[in-house]
């Protein structure tokens, strides 16, 4: 599901940041003293082999997959004794966690718990009964914010994923800004320069912009050469999104109309899209380099000042400290010239009124799931609970395990971010106290949350309201089983990427658009319709 192509670039460095900070928690409010054991009902303690000694810790496992587990941490000892556990490891690496669990699994050596496998993966770990069942009224009452985090992506019933004949056998793991990331951003500079006083709204508006990035020297050399806007052509999904988007059609993914699903590169919108970038290329507004253009080139020639327009990740278009820290295309570009800026919005209108540009579905993958010997210790799996929540919402156990103790080793700054106390400014001196960022349940990444720690307190509604401007179109059936399409979509997607590649630059008339679209059915296309169509049926109707 997940895109590929100079995306994925930025995915990476996300998923990166997403392991230094995924220690988030939130267990607030929570009447659990340091010594209790937090309550259960009188059926579940009777089931708990470890309720025969209440006043003893519960021993409870964790997978190390980074070598970043340190077991007398501050955030470690905080956590053993507000819930009163004993915290264990698995030592694997992130590529080994498969090849250990299946071994593991092989001799019945079922672990507590395991992170995240495919969907493909999850339907098979169900068909070896290995898998608990988690009741849905357990999560609610144990994990409720975690719940609610959930529901803000995925609507009030953020468990159809993972559901399974009306079961559930994981608690749902999702990458939140994954669903509205991508947005499109003009150089408000050049617009000023060229005498354009308003971000584009439309897409004659925008083609109006790009006419001028192109043809009235916005960078002011005297040169022509600057372009309208670049792209990546190795990734159909996010090639030019929005002018696909203007037209209600979105190449590559499964959406549904009126209770059909369809796919956008056989829609009509699509050759409308196609007519308008083919006149585009025509006209020299799109860099020409496009179809060969890699992660690597499409950012080189953003930071060279080579185009005025780009979709992207709209923390890019802000500064670093925004949002997720470090230096961003914002900063880069502000360095080189004082009078630039971003002008960003989620998308430009078509003719009717439609606009929007592809994201990712953020279930990325099945989420977290239970040993099935845990259906018969509901105490445990209940702790387990409440250390996910603890840790990835709560915020006291949150900063404890990535920064210490508030007061000890960091304070807020005057700009509301993590500020570390000397000694514990330097970072060997930070490993030496145990200090190292470590996520309990390797999921669960609430970035609302989780960077209130790293921007600045007077950027923070500027993060939220550029963030509120993006769309949500997303593949509804990444997360399900497909293996019709599983089999037939790199045919299809290859087939399609070179035909409109080919549309765009006027290799092939879009007079044989009809024939595209025949010749994609007669490929497997009007079989993967037809499953994808059962799947929606079958789990989300």
């Amino acid at each position: 599901m997940k895109k590929k192509g100079w995306l994925s670039l930025l995915l990476s460095v996300v998923l990166t940041a997403t392991l230094l900070s995924a220690c988030g928690g939130n267990n607030n409010g929570s009447t659990t003293s340091p010594s209790a054991s937090p309550s259960a009902s009188p059926s579940e303690s009777a089931a708990s082999s470890e309720s025969a000694s209440p006043d003893a810790p519960m021993k409870l496992t964790f997978w190390d997959l980074d070598g970043t587990a340190v077991k007398d941490s501050p955030g470690i000892v905080a956590l053993q004794q507000k819930l009163n556990i004993e915290v264990d490891y698995i030592s694997t690496t992130r590529e080994a966690m498969k090849e250990k669990l299946n071994l593991m699994l092989a001799s019945n050596d079922i672990p507590d718990w395991w992170k995240e496998p495919s969907f493909p993966d999850y339907d098979k770990l169900l068909q070896q009964s290995v898998a608990a069942e988690i009741p849905q009224e357990l999560i609610e009452q144990h994990m409720p914010k975690y719940v609610s985090w959930l529901k803000r992506y995925l609507g009030d019933d953020p468990f159809q994923y993972v559901r399974r004949d009306g079961k559930i056998y994981a608690l749902p793991v999702i990458w939140d800004i994954g669903i509205d990331g991508v947005q499109l951003a003009f150089r408000e500079d050049w617009l000023k320069k060229v005498g354009i006083t308003k971000t584009p709204e439309t897409l004659e508006e925008m083609e109006e912009a790009l006419t001028r990035f192109r043809n009235d020297d916005p960078d002011g050399n005297n040169q022509k050469d600057t372009y309208g806007i670049t792209s990546s052509g190795d990734n159909i999904e996010s090639m030019m999104s929005s002018v696909f988007g203007a037209f209600d059609a979105y190449p590559n993914i499964f959406r549904v109309k009126d209770g059909k699903v369809v796919r956008g590169e056989i829609e009509p919108g699509a050759k409308q899209a196609l007519e308008v970038l083919n006149r585009w290329y025509k006209n020299e507004l799109i860099d020409p380099e496009f179809v060969v253009n890699k992660g690597n080139n499409v950012e080189d020639k953003v930071l060279g000042g080579r185009v005025g327009a780009i979709e992207y990740y709209w923390w890019a278009f802000l500064p670093g400290s925004a949002f997720l820290g470090g230096e961003q295309w914002y900063d880069k570009l502000k360095s080189q010239n004082p009078d630039f800026s971003f002008a960003i919005t989620g998308g430009v209108k078509g003719p009717d009124g439609k606009w929007g540009i592809s994201q990712y579905n953020p279930a990325f993958a099945s989420g977290v799931m239970f040993g099935k010997q845990l259906e018969q210790n509901p105490e445990k799996m209940i702790r387990y609970m409440q250390v996910f929540e603890a840790t990835q919402f709560d915020p006291d156990s949150y900063a404890a395990l990535n920064f210490g103790i508030e007061g000890t080793h960091w304070k807020r700054s005057d700009k509301g971010t993590v500020e570390f106390i000397p000694p514990y400014d330097n970072e060997d001196e930070r490993k030496k106290a145990g200090i190292v960022a470590y996520s309990m349940a390797g999921s669960f990444n609430d970035y609302d949350f989780q960077t209130s720690y790293t921007s600045d307190e007077s950027l923070r509604q500027l993060a939220k309201d550029t963030r509120a401007q993006g769309s949500r179109e997303i593949d509804i059936l990444a997360p399900f089983s497909k293996p019709i399409y599983n089999e037939t979509q790199d045919k299809l997607k290859q087939f399609t990427l070179t035909t409109f590649i080919d549309f765009i630059t006027g290799r092939k008339s879009l007079n044989e658009f009809d024939s595209f679209v025949a010749e994609w059915r007669k490929m497997g296309g009007d079989k993967v319709l037809e499953e994808a169509q059962q799947i929606y049926d079958q789990y989300l109707k």
